[in-house]
């Protein structure tokens, strides 16, 4: 499969996907927002450990479908840490708020950890994407796999 082919059939798995992904980030809001309200209460984080095990799960599942249009074993793991880190940024922020809240700690906090993760997400991205096509050329990186680079 060439690159244009791996881009198509990546765009076409993510859009099946993007309303349940969606559903879910909306319900891991809601429920971070919940819990953030009522204290850690386990009604409510019991329903948000299970809704972020969901969104994991689903996130796995998008990473173990890229890493099969590959064959080669270093661009896997680069798949793998780039799936990974988006994974951690997604615990971390729906574990770390709450838990930051709830030991009193200043709200720019919040802030710091929130933008903290993304750019260090940002930078990681960005460092395993230069080297995807040392090893496999034919294998998109994450920023070419968007609506602008496919072609039907």
């Amino acid at each position: 499969m060439n690159k244009q082919e791996r881009i198509n059939t990546i765009y076409r798995y993510q859009q099946r996907w993007l309303l349940l992904r969606s559903i879910l980030a909306i319900l891991i809001g809601g429920l971070v927002v919940l819990t953030l309200q009522s204290n850690g209460e386990p009604m409510y984080t019991i329903p948000l450990a299970f809704t972020l095990t969901i969104m994991l799960y689903v996130i796995g599942r998008e990473r173990r479908f890229v890493r099969k249009l590959t064959a080669v074993e270093q661009a896997k793991r680069i798949i793998d840490w780039q799936y990974v880190s988006e994974m951690g940024l997604l615990v971390l922020l729906a574990i770390l708020f709450p838990l930051i809240v709830l030991i009193n700690w200043p709200a720019w906090s919040l802030f710091v950890v929130f933008l903290g993760g993304v750019i260090l997400l940002q930078v990681a991205q960005k460092m395993l994407d230069r080297q995807m096509p040392q090893y496999d050329e034919e294998q998109p990186m994450r920023r070419e796999i968007k609506l602008d680079f496919v072609k039907d």
